[in-house]
């Protein structure tokens, strides 16, 4: 198959996992409508039985799809879809637009971060703490320059505040806001804006969370997630 070939070099199962999975979400297969069946697949797709199986299983997982003996393979509504799964949001980045996603990932953000900051204010062990300084002085390496160090230490900033809410289900969420910082960051690349990590910004969020006042620490991230918005309202407008 011309789409999944130049996968397949790489790990089948997630390959052909990804093509029915994008095909589900761009509505070639749209929710309530029965897939190929298996035989039509493999000769699709190119694969093994098992593999075939093994893929659709994963969709399965996703809240995609559903099978029953008699009845096939079919496409689950999308309000049963886990949109949050690390890998659907990988997905959903190559059939949406990007402005969408965007959108929607820092809506996600606006809601979440500042009440892990309260929380964490609230919440925070010794180490947390101590993590959430390294983090920082790691962000701080290259005076607020984008490395691939200080970015994945940016996003540690932000996955460790989740962690240290000590609410297990918020700490969950931390794949997607990975998955908005990342994607963030690579539109506000764009040479025409300027886009060094807001150190100052972090260290007052650490700050708040440092001196257990919530209500500070929920400000201080909420100004955090504006200077990201504005960025992105900025690069919107060069595009």
């Amino acid at each position: 198959m011309q789409d999944v070939a130049p996968q397949l070099r790489g790990n089948l199962k997630s390959a052909v996992a990804e093509t029915i999975a994008l095909r589900i979400l761009d509505g070639t297969y749209p929710p309530g409508t029965t897939l190929p069946t298996e035989v039509d697949l493999l000769a699709d797709l190119g694969v093994s039985r098992t593999c075939l199986r093994e893929a659709l299983q994963t969709l399965v997982g996703k809240g995609l799809i559903t099978s029953r003996p008699k009845h096939g393979t079919s496409v689950r509504p999308a309000v049963d879809w886990n949109y949050l799964d690390d890998q659907m949001l990988h997905w959903r980045r190559k059939v949406v637009p990007q402005h969408q996603i965007l959108d929607e990932l820092l809506s996600i953000r606006d809601l979440v971060e500042p009440e892990a900051a309260a929380l964490s204010a609230e919440h925070a062990s010794p180490q947390d703490l101590a993590d959430l300084r390294e983090a920082l002085e790691t962000m701080s390496s290259a005076d607020g320059g984008r490395t691939q160090a200080t970015l994945d230490a940016d996003v540690r900033f932000h996955r460790l505040l989740l962690a240290a809410s000590g609410n297990a289900l918020m700490s969950g969420l931390g794949a997607c806001i990975e998955n908005a910082l990342r994607a963030s960051i690579v539109v506000t690349s764009d040479p025409r804006i300027t886009d060094p990590i807001a150190l100052d910004q972090h260290r007052l969020v650490l700050e708040a969370v440092e001196a257990g006042d919530a209500d500070r620490a929920r400000a201080e991230m909420r100004k955090l997630i504006d200077m990201t918005r504005v960025l992105l309202e900025r690069a919107r407008t060069l595009t």
